[in-house]
């Protein structure tokens, strides 16, 4: 099967994937399906929906995700590994204790990021339809907790429009995960994972990866660990 073009898709990320074809993962697929001659187009969708349309072999892989569902499937390498956090009322949680302190609560998520298995404390998972109405929830008073990765809250910070006291506000590490591209599992999906997986190894043992992760200033993945 000859592979012309790869197409990816995700959300808009600030960093990772931003519109001007700039950040994380627009780079490090280009740099990886170079070695192939092949070019990467991305297609810009919700979470879910970039999953469905990976599903419908209507896009190759999408960027990023922590989980599948058969008959998709995780690549090897992850793209990005990270801690992430909450954004929480001081005063409405109490003395911090640490993910003990979302055990029972309730966490707001947006689709498809979050779900019970990232937490090792029962925690009611909500969704909503943007990280900025998460944030704007837990400024109103209206739930516990806004789960997402440091940038994001960040990005959901900067679009916010609710006033607020920053101290009465705190944001705390509450675990940490690896973030690989989905696939599917036909033909053409298995060929590009392993062209995806073969191309991240040789990068990595070259060092033409870690200059891209310095570049915009995020962890460095150890490789040699998958």
């Amino acid at each position: 099967m000859e592979i012309e073009e790869v197409i990816s898709t995700s959300p808009s990320w600030n960093t990772f994937t931003n519109r001007d074809g700039s950040g994380l993962y627009h780079e490090v697929l280009r740099e990886v399906f170079s070695l192939y001659g092949i070019s990467v187009r991305h297609e810009y969708a919700k979470s879910n929906r970039s999953s469905e349309l990976v599903l419908l072999n209507l896009a190759d892989m999408m960027t990023c995700d922590d989980k599948f569902n058969p008959p998709l499937s995780l690549a090897r390498y992850p793209l990005y590994v990270n801690y992430f956090y909450v954004f929480f009322n001081k005063k409405r949680i109490g003395p911090w204790k640490g993910v003990q302190s979302l055990s029972g609560k309730e966490v707001l998520s947006q689709p498809g990021y979050y779900s019970q298995q990232n937490f090792p404390v029962p925690v009611s998972v909500k969704q909503v339809m943007t990280g900025a109405q998460g944030l704007s929830m837990i400024l109103m008073d209206r739930s516990d907790f806004y789960v997402d990765d440091f940038t994001l809250i960040q990005q959901s910070l900067r679009e916010n429009t609710v006033a607020f006291d920053k101290e009465d506000f705190a944001i705390k590490k509450v675990g940490r995960r690896a973030y690989f591209p989905l696939l599917n599992t036909t033909k053409r999906g298995k060929m590009i994972m392993k062209m995806y997986d073969d191309g991240m190894l040789r990068l990595h043992k070259t060092g033409k990866l870690k200059p891209i992760y310095k570049k915009w200033g995020y962890q460095y993945p150890d490789f040699n660990s998958y």
